[in-house]
């Protein structure tokens, strides 16, 4: 999930006294985001991003994602063997990178 732009903006709207629904109201964005940024807020004592917890992305990353993207696109005839070998890395990386990430199916 993506954090909210509106995070300060809503931070400062709530300590104002304002309720999430008007919050919501005056920045026209759901109330949904409001009440989470809110109880973030009561829970923290501030809106700032908690760091995530888990593994970090080793392989599929932004960027081999897009690397992989591009030579499907240019359709050079390249297979996920092959793609992968040039890479780095494993046949199944990119085998769900193309399934799960990309959304194309394999043949």
């Amino acid at each position: 999930m993506k954090s909210s732009p509106h995070r300060p903006s809503i931070e400062l709207l709530f300590k104002r006294g304002l309720g999430s629904a008007e919050i919501a109201r005056r920045l026209q964005i759901s109330s949904s985001t409001v009440r989470n940024v809110v109880a973030a807020i009561k829970k923290r004592g501030d809106a700032s991003e908690v760091k995530k917890s888990g593994r970090p992305r080793s392989v599929n990353t932004r960027n081999t994602r897009a690397i992989i993207k591009k030579r499907i696109i240019r359709n050079d005839g390249l297979s996920l063997n092959r793609m992968a070998s040039q890479l780095g890395i494993a046949r199944s990386t990119v085998q769900s990178i193309v399934k799960n990430d990309l959304k194309l199916k394999s043949y």
